[in-house]
């Protein structure tokens, strides 16, 4: 395989969009629809600058590792850009065969409420992360926000509360399930 010298990529900012750096991984970005901050301390090799309305990823004698990881992280930056300008919105089924079970939110705990799942007395309760918004309507629960990774742990959250166990999954397949990923009013994924 051929060895790189030097790699360098560039990715524009749009208009409305504000991406700040604070030493040399702590990346900001603010838009419309809210404020993110992201760590990448965790990478090693990159140096990331802002040049007038871009941003410039460079590193020396890259390995293919580092090559990847450089496209990694590009990629989660313009997922923030695209975020704060027009939300994600991912869309979750409430499915259950015999109990209605339902889904309940308590905005100032940040928590989940599954009541009646299976008909259990008590109820199953997991956390929300910061700037998601969540909103149930009928079997639906709808989550929102600028940052694609927190609404989509927060799906798996949801789905992971209502796990069964000891029992033939193929027989009991109530849970809360993700059906629909969209990008503002655009469906980009849907299970129909």
């Amino acid at each position: 395989m051929v060895k790189v010298a030097f790699y360098k990529e560039e990715l524009e900012i749009p208009e409305g969009v504000k991406v700040t750096l604070d030493g040399n991984h702590h990346i900001t970005v603010n838009g419309p629809n809210g404020k993110i901050t992201k760590d990448f301390s965790h990478v090693r090799g990159i140096k990331v600058s802002i040049e007038g309305n871009k941003i410039m990823f460079s590193t020396n004698f890259p390995k293919s590792g580092t090559l990847a990881l450089t496209k990694t992280i590009i990629n989660l930056i313009k997922n923030l850009i695209v975020g704060v300008q027009t939300n994600y919105k991912y869309i979750c089924k409430v499915c259950y065969s015999h109990f209605p079970c339902t889904v309940e939110v308590k905005p100032d705990k940040k928590e989940i409420h599954v009541v009646n799942f299976l008909g259990e007395r008590a109820p199953r309760v997991t956390h929300y992360l910061d700037n998601v918004e969540v909103k149930v309507k009928g079997e639906d629960v709808i989550l929102t926000g600028p940052d694609k990774e927190t609404l989509g742990q927060t799906a798996a959250n949801i789905q992971k509360c209502c796990r069964i166990r000891k029992k033939d999954p193929r027989v009991f397949q109530d849970g809360v399930y993700l059906y629909k990923r969209q990008i503002g009013e655009e469906v980009t994924w849907e299970i129909k």
